[in-house]
């Protein structure tokens, strides 16, 4: 199993042109379900977690700040055969638009999964979701932008093994953003190390096709859990920011209790930053900061002996 995924992560080395993506599919590191609908439910009991990137920190007085807030909530039901749950999302900075305005997002996607034993602890899940998302136009012209969206997604699951194949935007195509409906095939790995250590090792894949190109790219993380206490990661997002750029993030997560707290900052910091002149607010490369991201978790007991598991 550790030659088939070292093989398959340096296939998968390889990458396009630039793109842009809808800011709620960068945010996967700790709220899974913004990928793969098939999730929901998966862990086995009922999880509730807020994510709120900033950047920067703090004010800096003639610059703007941005300010992205997530929510997502999933638990197991009907015997853990079925997965419900939502994300709620609202971000200022969604992606960029052809007229070289910015397209802030408010939106809303309910899901639902199924899940099917194969026998010996492996499964086979299959999920769905329907969004509704509003884009408000800041920095260019036109208004407020209605859209709704549905998804598809399934994953192979076992004790220390999980992969998945999702296409969670489609129908996004009628906000004028080339890639509305990409395919994202997603690897996780746990390596159990010596001193009750666990190394868990992960890749992203995204392909975009379109009239005029054909685009892939491919993430990697790897996230090391000292004896389940802290986890300490660092995040290659090559499919990048919300507008394109590629971000390096690194991340720690503690465990407390039912409830986990995590903190992740982009090194890189290649989001654009934007600087006033009127009413209006303009591009600046030279403020290259990276984003900060402060995580929440908490978790259900729902009697089921799953709360007491380990899950990284």
């Amino acid at each position: 199993m550790n030659k088939f995924l070292l093989c398959l992560l340096l296939v998968c080395c390889f990458s396009a042109s630039k793109g842009q993506q809808e800011s709620l599919r960068m945010v996967y590191p700790f709220m899974p379900l913004s990928i793969n609908p098939a999730d929901a439910g998966a862990k086995g009991v009922a999880s509730i977690t807020g994510i709120y990137r900033k950047k920067p920190l703090f004010q800096n007085t003639g610059f703007i700040t941005s300010s992205q807030q997530y929510f997502s909530f999933d638990m197991p039901i009907q015997k853990e055969s079925f997965g419900i749950g939502f994300l709620a999302f609202n971000s200022d900075q969604s992606f960029g638009l052809a007229s070289g305005g910015i397209a802030s997002n408010l939106g809303l996607v309910g899901i639902l999964s199924k899940s099917f034993s194969l026998g010996r602890g492996k499964y086979i899940r299959l999920g769905g979701n329907l969004g509704l998302n509003q884009f408000p136009i800041r920095s260019g012209l036109g208004s407020a932008v209605m859209g709704t969206s549905w998804g598809l997604g399934s994953s192979y699951i076992t004790e220390n093994l999980q992969v998945g194949i999702s296409m969670p935007t489609n129908n996004l195509a009628n906000l004028s953003w080339p890639s509305a409906n990409p395919i994202y095939g997603k690897m996780d790995y746990l390596l159990h190390l010596q001193g009750d250590h666990t190394l868990k090792l992960g890749t992203l894949v995204r392909y975009i096709s379109t009239i005029s190109t054909t685009q892939i790219k491919t993430d990697f993380n790897f996230v090391f859990w000292y004896k389940e206490k802290i986890g300490v990661g660092i995040w290659f997002q090559n499919t990048g920011s919300e507008l394109g750029n590629d971000a390096m993030l690194g991340s720690v997560e503690v465990p407390l209790g039912h409830f986990r707290v995590g903190y992740a900052y982009d090194f890189l910091g290649k989001n654009v930053n934007t600087t006033m002149s009127g009413s209006t607010s303009t591009a600046n490369p030279d403020l290259n900061t990276g984003f900060h991201q402060l995580f929440l978790r908490y978790e259900i007991d729902l009697g089921n002996g799953r709360i007491r598991e380990f899950r990284p």
